[in-house]
């Protein structure tokens, strides 16, 4: 049985690919698991899914924790999440990245892929240029890197069941099957990391996870996109300070808003409730 889990954000459609990638491999008559993970159900947080692929019947309903694949849809994972964390000696981490694949950190034995997916979704205007919807294109070169399925296979998923822009997407698979960049396993220790357990954090009180500081929860990590402030513009009414759900504004001594970015989750909502249009939301990093 093969085990991949994907990892990516809200927006760029890991579920999806999961998705996808089972519908192509039941099209090459194989038979096929998926399965997503949430935590919180929002654009730009983390989101886990799975997809199992085997010859018979498949009866584990469990999540993977010891993959034999590992897909990142973005490279800012990499930084804040334990995306390899379990993947087998041997396996392949493949991540959306501009990087060499020899430029990946990965545990001994495991074989390394990059895709620049970003840039060839943004080519077939799938997305937009700060959230673009990378999922075909990396599943076209997940199936260079691996052959789990065959592009025809793919293709013809795409086709039948993506609901929309069928064509950019097929093109957008064929293009990530062709430019994906492939490096020999990694040196160093085989030895495989136990995922960890969650830690919640002491003192947890009643009611809704949002209550929590951000900066205890991590939410900041899930940040895609970061408001930047126009002092010419702002007219210090304080309206994002206000609106705020996590409290990531402070004043400077002229009494300017400044964003305290460990706070910041990048959900956007002062920029749409500053009264003079003063914020924009611009792509992290």
């Amino acid at each position: 049985m093969l085990e991949i889990r994907f990892h990516g954000r809200g927006g760029q459609g890991a579920v999806v690919a999961s998705e996808l990638l089972a519908q192509a491999a039941f099209l090459d008559g194989r038979i096929p698991q998926s399965f997503p993970f949430f935590g919180v159900e929002r654009r730009g947080a983390p989101v886990t899914a799975f997809t199992r692929i085997d010859d018979v019947p498949i009866g584990v309903r469990t999540s993977i924790t010891r993959p034999d694949i590992v897909v990142v849809l973005d490279p800012g994972l990499l930084r804040s999440q334990p995306v390899a964390d379990g993947l087998k000696p041997g396996g392949l981490l493949l991540v959306n990245s501009r990087l060499a694949p020899e430029d990946l950190e990965a545990a001994g034995g495991v074989r390394r892929a990059t895709i620049d997916a970003a840039r060839i979704a943004i080519s077939h205007g799938l997305g937009s240029p700060t959230l673009p919807i990378v999922n075909t294109t990396v599943l076209g070169a997940l199936a260079k890197a691996s052959g789990v399925v065959s592009l025809d296979a793919l293709g013809r998923a795409i086709e039948t069941f993506v609901p929309a822009r069928r064509k950019e997407n097929r093109l957008a698979a064929e293009d990530g099957f062709r430019m994906v960049r492939t490096a020999p396993a990694a040196a160093g220790s085989t030895e495989v990391r136990t995922p960890a357990a969650p830690i919640i954090p002491s003192g947890f009180p009643e009611g809704p996870l949002a209550s929590m500081p951000t900066e205890i929860i991590g939410t900041s990590s899930w940040r895609t996109l970061k408001p930047v402030i126009s002092r010419d513009a702002c007219t210090r009414c304080n309206f994002c300070w206000k609106f705020c759900p996590d409290s990531a504004f402070e004043f400077d001594a002229e009494g300017y808003p400044v964003v305290r970015s460990m706070y910041c989750k990048g959900c956007g909502i002062c920029a749409v409730e500053c009264p003079p249009h003063a914020i924009e939301m611009v792509a992290e990093g």
